[in-house]
């Protein structure tokens, strides 16, 4: 594969993997640079069976080589149908379309695409597949659930190629299932007292209904709950870069556990842990969103983009962006474009710059499309309200 193109590739992976994507657009010219037709919809994850063992006392050398081997081996047998980036020194996301075929379809190629690395690389491969996301903006959440199949898969055991869908397959009445949900709610309003009941509660019933006896029941109980707290998290906000290396920490000490007692606790620990990240993000929040708007307010003549006024906050595009407009009910270019507008009236007003030096000063290089913006918001060319005002 070409260089630029592979480069392209992987870092199209990156971004869609980790929710950095923000506009049509964006994604539709990375996705043409990329050599691609389509852009991704779902996302798989492909982390090596046997991890600790393969990798014990390995040589930081060592470990650099086996990952360019990794790396040239899936390019290879998934060019052009596939995209992929690291997301560990054990781990793959690997980003399909599936237009062609469906999850758990005979269609998949999956099967044979597993079974082919694994014969070239003499490895095997644990694989989580998330669901479809028609909006590939979306598809941080089906990384998410890949890596959540992967984990359970090798906690709990299961085949090695596992569909997030298949995961809540085979109950009835699922268990705990509306205490789940109560306390998912309690985690989004960040109701501490609301959430300590609901935690105590939940003890008492798995003290009573799961097999103690059992650690792997146990594990999987507190599994599904871990992940009722991710999803509380992220829908409420944080970003998954944030909450990512803390459901790393709790899965392996799910992994590691030796007794029930401590599987108990670690719901206790992972619930105030996501409402300390809450609470200090929404404080957080309103200083941000303060400094964005003086930034703004100060560069409003620059040329100024999404991404570039994200990187003054050290945020994503995504997350930022959804801050902004969860704070202001403007997204953050709306938001500009009335700082902006505002501007220009008070120059048209005060001053006798010519429209297009007006334009240029409040960040418009192009003056037509500053005459038009103008004029579709205030009613009126600039030149009329200039004479009008």
């Amino acid at each position: 594969m070409d260089g630029f193109l592979g480069r392209m590739r992987q870092e199209l992976a990156y971004n869609l993997t980790f929710g950095l994507v923000e506009s049509v657009r964006e994604l539709w010219e990375m996705v043409r640079t990329a050599g691609l037709q389509y852009p991704p919809n779902i996302v798989t994850v492909w982390e090596v069976s046997g991890a600790e063992t393969f990798f014990s006392d390995r040589s930081e050398l060592w470990k650099v080589s086996w990952r360019r081997e990794l790396k040239k081996t899936f390019d290879t047998v998934l060019d052009g149908i596939a995209v992929h980036c690291f997301v560990s020194d054990r781990a793959l996301a690997v980003l399909f379309n599936s237009h062609d075929w469906g999850p758990g379809d005979d269609g998949s190629p999956l099967p044979g695409l597993k079974r082919r690395i694994e014969n070239l690389l003499a490895l095997k491969f644990v694989v989580g597949v998330g669901r479809v996301y028609p909006d590939a903006r979306q598809l941080a959440m089906s990384f998410y659930e890949a890596r959540h199949t992967t984990e359970r898969v090798r906690i709990v055991g299961g085949p090695d190629l596992d569909f997030f869908d298949a995961l809540s397959e085979g109950d009835d009445e699922p268990l705990f299932e509306m205490e789940k949900s109560a306390l998912k709610r309690a985690l989004q309003k960040n109701d501490r007292r609301e959430t300590a009941l609901l935690i105590q509660k939940l003890k008492g019933m798995m003290s009573d209904r799961v097999d103690n006896a059992n650690l792997s029941s146990a594990k999987t109980v507190i599994f599904d709950l871990l992940s009722v707290i991710s999803v509380a998290s992220l829908e409420s906000g944080l970003s998954l870069e944030e909450l990512f290396p803390h459901f790393l920490e709790w899965i392996t000490k799910l992994r590691l556990a030796k007794e029930t007692s401590d599987l108990y606790r670690m719901i206790a620990t992972a619930s105030e842990k996501v409402l300390v990240l809450e609470s200090n993000d929404r404080n957080a929040e309103a200083g941000m969103i303060t400094r964005a708007k003086e930034f703004l307010q100060d560069h409003l003549g620059e040329d100024l983009t999404l991404s570039e006024i994200a990187r003054r906050q050290f945020l994503s595009p995504c997350y930022f962006s959804r801050l902004f407009k969860q704070s202001t009910g403007e997204t953050v270019m709306e938001f500009l474009t009335a700082l902006r507008m505002a501007k220009a009236k008070e120059f048209l007003k005060k001053t006798n710059q010519p429209v297009s030096q007006v334009a240029g000063t409040v960040g418009y290089s192009d003056p037509n499309y500053f005459s038009r913006v103008f004029k579709r918001r205030f009613g009126m060319a600039p030149s009329e309200y200039r004479a009008k005002y």
